[in-house]
């Protein structure tokens, strides 16, 4: 009798395991599928290049070296590189090894996501942000890139995780103290937009929370733990000057910006149409041929944004309040606070603000949404909630298997080159990285991004002459050549044209090669 008790209990033990833990282990297997699925099926791209030069080093004090010695934007963001030297140094570079570092950040950011929500708001919560993070288009792209993004929303997670550990109690524990301080020195270290996240949280806190002496006892060790990297960051001359670190700058109205880090965030960039189709002058045109989903996608953003406005109106009168109702506003103000720090650190910088310079906004916006779940629109708000969970996994697919949304292809530029290029023949990359065409086995062709400045002289065709010690034929790289303005290929064959005659053209994924024979 007392056996069948115990395998009773036992019994009775393990579907209350199951029942507590099943939904989470389904939600980090989709996470670890969506991550890991074709992982290495793409080429490495410019950005990812960079990520290689500084991993690929002797030692980390090298590594170090040339993150520090770049006035480029990933000075300020070294954590990432560092980490990767070692993650290369134990499991190669291909493009599998290199990015499964970020996929495995994705997937943990995942579960820490599902035990901060679940401290906040409950178990049903805690499901449905985790799984809203887990399918999400933005964060499944950036864990599948060997660059900080997913990293730096880890941190972010992380952060929040022993936050919502520390407002939970009476009276914080110092481990919790400890951890919140160091988790937020390692994501400033990862990158100065950490700490508009970080500022915004903690301001939040105080606005809503009202509570001055715990407030200094959450956020005075993670200050003390920041100074130093701050220090380092608000010490550099891009403070005073911003136009000396080398970043991408804005052309276009902030306006534009601020829809597309809307929209990036919410279904990722590779929802509507591929980028490539929107450098042109038929931006509308192209824009109108997605009309369908985009207005799909505006319905869902106008359902939810209603039903949490509704919650936060209730909440903010006292009506209905619930315990959870102060965390909605406390990430409400989180996120707008973030959004508007982000916006006042464009203007000031004329950086081209996109999607993953906000990555930690993902993060207040995957805690809020399922709180439209509970209000008298909760039939509305879950359909478009689900809608929102189809339209990223549909977003993420162009990721997978449409050519026109993939990155810079230096894989097939260097097979094409190692294939047709004739012993007498010598390539130049004008713009490009050469890093990844060594990566992929093209040993000759030469770097020669000093050169594209003298582009729109006369001599420019002897130049390359010059440079390529009279070869009968010459192929010409260009990565990403919108950004010479309109007529790239007249500009490059006029320049040409007193010594070369163009032969062909042959097109990758935002690259392009010309080749070029002397005239006799």
């Amino acid at each position: 009798m007392a056996s069948i008790n115990n395998v009773e209990r036992l019994t009775e033990a393990r579907i209350k395991y199951l029942k507590n833990y099943l939904p989470l282990m389904l939600i980090i297997s989709i996470s670890l599928l969506l991550r890991f699925f074709i992982i290495g099926h793409q080429s490495l791209w410019y950005d990812e290049g960079m990520s290689l030069y500084y991993a690929d080093s002797q030692t980390i004090q090298e590594a170090l070296l040339k993150i520090l010695g770049r006035e480029a934007g990933d000075k300020y963001q070294p954590l990432y590189y560092l980490l990767l030297f070692y993650w290369r140094s134990a499991f190669g570079k291909t493009e599998f090894a290199l990015r499964s570092f970020s996929a495995i950040l994705g997937v943990g950011s995942v579960i820490i996501l599902y035990f901060a929500t679940l401290k906040l708001y409950g178990k049903k919560h805690a499901i449905w942000s985790s799984l809203l993070l887990a399918c999400s288009s933005f964060s499944i792209y950036y864990s599948q890139e060997a660059r900080p993004y997913s990293l730096l929303i880890f941190l972010t997670v992380t952060q929040v995780y022993f936050f919502s550990r520390l407002i939970s109690q009476k009276q914080p524990k110092l481990i919790h103290q400890f951890l919140i301080a160091i988790f937020t020195a390692l994501g400033c270290f990862g990158s100065l937009l950490f700490s508009f996240f970080s500022i915004a949280l903690c301001l939040a806190h105080l606005l809503v929370y009202k509570n001055f002496k715990q407030w200094v006892r959450i956020w005075l060790l993670p200050l003390i733990f920041s100074s130093p990297i701050l220090w380092f960051y608000l010490s550099s001359p891009a403070v005073s000057n911003p136009t000396i670190t080398t970043v991408t700058r804005t052309n276009l109205p902030i306006i534009q910006n601020i829809f597309f880090v809307i929209y990036g965030i919410l279904v990722g960039t590779t929802y509507g149409p591929p980028l490539t189709q929107l450098r042109g002058d038929n931006k509308l045109a192209v824009i109108l041929n997605y009309l369908p989903q985009l207005t799909l996608l505006f319905s869902i953003i106008l359902i939810v944004f209603v039903s949490l406005l509704n919650i936060l109106l209730k909440t903010y009168f006292g009506q209905k309040f619930q315990h959870y109702h102060k965390f909605n506003l406390l990430f409400t103000f989180t996120f707008i606070i973030s959004f508007a720090i982000a916006l006042i650190f464009t203007l000031k910088t004329q950086l081209n603000w996109l999607p993953r310079h906000s990555f930690y906004l993902c993060i207040p916006l995957v805690i809020l949404l399922p709180s439209t779940l509970t209000n008298g629109w909760r039939k509305y708000s879950k359909l478009a909630v689900i809608c929102l969970i189809i339209l990223n996994l549909y977003s993420i697919s162009h990721h997978y298997f449409n050519q026109a949304y993939w990155r810079d292809d230096y894989r097939g530029v260097a097979y094409y080159l190692i294939k047709n290029r004739e012993p007498d023949a010598k390539s130049i990359i004008l713009q490009g990285n050469t890093i990844l065409l060594k990566h992929y086995g093209d040993m000759q062709t030469i770097d020669g991004w000093q050169y594209l400045k003298q582009l729109e002289q006369e001599n420019f065709a002897e130049l390359i002459q010059k440079i390529t010690n009279n070869s009968p034929a010459v192929f010409l790289v260009i990565n990403r050549e919108h950004t010479l303005g309109a007529n790239p290929k007249e500009k490059l064959q006029q320049a040409m044209s007193d010594l070369y005659v163009l032969n062909k053209q042959v097109s990758y994924q935002y690259i392009t090669l010309y080749r070029f024979s002397q005239r006799r």
